[in-house]
C-alpha cells in the first residue's frame, strides 16, 4: 500500500538513559574504550620507523606526552648510573665520561629533548625500548582529566547525547525539560544534555508534540 501523496517518513523513536542526576546518555551506545579507538588516524601509522612516530606525535599532542614520558624515565635512569660511578678512577673513566656525552645530548626537559632523541634512535633501540610502551599506551584507556580537549565529544554514550540535544530546536528542548550545561562552575569539564522534569511528563511531553525521543531510568 503507497503511502498519501505527500505523508512523511515517521521518524526512528531515539532512546536516552537517565541517570539520578538527570544527565542523558545515548541507550545502546557501543563506546569506544583504548587510545587505539580514540586516535584512530594516528594509531596505525607511527610504529614503522623514529620518524612515523614523530609524524604521529605533531597530529596526536597526548602521544607526544607518552614519548616525553619514555624520554624523561630513559634520562633519569642514564643520570642515576652516572651519579653512582661519578668521580671514581680506573675503569669507570671511560663509563663516566660516556654517559655524560649522553647526558648533555639530552636536555632535562623533555619538550626540548624528546623529539630529536627519538630521531636518533636506531631501529633496534626504537623497538626496544619504545615500541613496547607506545603499544601499552595505545591498548589503555585515555586518561580524560589530562586528554579530554583532544578527545571527540561524542565518542561516549553522554556526549553522543549531548550532541544530539545541542542540534534541537530550542524550543523542543523547552517542551521536552531537556538544558544543555556546559560547565557546572568556572573551570568545569562537565558538558552534558540534563532532564530537568521526571521521565513521564518528558515521555507524555514528547509524544503529544510528536519529538522523537524516550527517555529510560537507570540506576546510575
Amino acid at each position: 500500500m503507497s503511502k498519501p501523496k505527500g505523508a512523511k517518513a515517521k521518524e526512528p523513536i531515539i532512546d536516552f538513559d537517565v541517570n539520578s542526576s538527570g544527565t542523558l546518555s545515548l541507550s545502546n551506545f557501543s563506546e569506544l574504550e583504548t587510545r587505539s579507538e580514540f586516535y584512530d588516524s594516528v594509531s596505525g601509522s607511527w610504529s614503522q620507523s623514529p620518524a612515523d612516530l614523530a609524524e604521529a606525535m605533531d597530529e596526536c599532542p597526548p602521544l607526544a606526552w607518552a614519548v616525553h614520558s619514555i624520554y624523561s624515565e630513559i634520562r633519569e635512569e642514564i643520570q642515576f648510573d652516572f651519579d653512582a660511578i661519578a668521580g671514581q678512577s680506573g675503569v669507570w673513566v671511560k663509563r663516566s665520561n660516556a654517559l655524560k656525552v649522553r647526558l648533555n645530548a639530552m636536555p632535562e626537559e623533555s619538550e626540548e629533548g624528546a623529539e630529536s632523541w627519538l630521531l636518533t634512535l636506531t631501529n633496534s633501540e626504537f623497538e626496544e625500548h619504545v615500541v613496547p610502551e607506545i603499544e601499552k599506551w595505545f591498548d589503555s584507556p585515555p586518561n580524560w582529566n589530562w586528554e579530554d580537549d583532544y578527545l571527540p565529544k561524542n565518542s561516549t554514550s553522554q556526549g553522543a547525547a549531548l550532541e544530539f540535544f545541542q542540534s534541537m530546536d530550542g524550543d523542543d528542548l523547552e517542551v521536552i525539560g531537556v538544558v544543555i550545561v556546559e560547565g557546572e562552575h568556572p573551570g568545569s569539564t562537565y558538558y552534558a544534555a540534563e532532564l530537568e522534569v521526571d521521565l513521564e511528563t518528558a515521555n507524555k511531553a514528547a509524544i503529544k508534540a510528536g519529538i522523537p525521543v524516550r527517555f529510560i531510568r537507570t540506576d546510575e
